[in-house]
């Protein structure tokens, strides 16, 4: 979102949905913050934290845990949204995510 939003990167010609913790990610570092809100929610379609993905995201954790393996929350939460809703996740940042790839999450690559 940041390489679109900075003119570098255009948004694919397919539906496109993030996580919420995507959305306060993005807003949350931009003077007009409810601004900047709207027009991301007119570009995508937000997916919320429901109880299946809190759910999931905790058993992840807990093996996460176990292996030492722990990744940040906010990666989690974003990753286990796109395991359980069954999205790939489109990001630049593979590195982060990558420990989530043996709990089902698949990579979108442009």
């Amino acid at each position: 979102m940041i390489d679109i939003d900075r003119g570098r990167e255009e948004l694919p010609d397919v539906p496109c949905f993030i996580s919420v913790i995507t959305l306060y990610e993005f807003i949350r570092g931009k003077v007009d913050p409810p601004r900047a809100k709207v027009l991301l929610e007119d570009l995508c379609r937000i997916v919320p934290l429901d109880n299946e993905v809190l759910e999931e995201a905790s058993s992840i954790w807990r093996k996460l845990r176990e292996a030492g393996r722990l990744v940040d929350d906010r990666d989690l939460l974003i990753g286990t949204t796109a395991i359980v809703k069954d999205l790939p996740l489109w990001t630049k940042n593979e590195k982060h995510f990558s420990r989530l790839r043996e709990f089902g999450l698949l990579f979108w690559n442009i």
